[in-house]
């Protein structure tokens, strides 16, 4: 093989490997997902505290995907609540908070995603549930909670 054919073949697998990421839009992806839990799960005067997991390591959402929240005005940091035995709360007020983390991410196809999504809201009231978003003409959408169920 020349050289040349083994480059080729490099950048090839280089790019392969590095752009699905970037070109798939996993924080669209993982904003769209929250945007719906936190609508559905927020009660009252409740807030909604947000962490992502990208794989293994829960972390606190960023002012950069915060501020795409601003139409949701009860959305918080993960960082700014805390769980506790008789309930999630917002550290600041002490009001009732639900936790969600979204992610890891479960590529289906290039305009399909599986989203892993945990809240807790107690510890009676807390799950782990598979949610699914799609990317439209519009952007990525979040389908809802994805049910599996056994054949009859």
């Amino acid at each position: 093989m020349s050289t040349d054919w083994l480059r080729l073949v490099f950048v090839l697998l280089v790019t392969a490997w590095a752009v699905p990421a970037a070109a798939r839009g996993e924080d669209a992806v993982l904003v769209a997902v929250l945007h719906q839990v936190a609508e559905e799960m927020v009660e009252g005067d409740g807030v909604a505290c947000l962490s992502i997991d990208p794989g293994g390591a829960p972390q606190s959402i960023g002012g950069d995907l915060l501020e795409s929240f601003a139409d949701l005005p009860f959305v918080r940091r993960g960082a700014e609540c805390e769980e506790r035995p008789d309930g999630a709360v917002e550290l600041a007020t002490d009001r009732p908070a639900v936790l969600i983390t979204a992610g890891p991410i479960e590529w289906v196809e290039d305009d399909e995603a599986w989203v892993t999504v945990r809240y807790f809201r107690t510890a009676v009231l807390s799950a782990e549930r598979l949610y699914r978003a799609v990317r439209e003409e519009s952007g990525w959408v979040s389908l809802g909670q994805i049910v599996k169920m056994a054949p009859s």
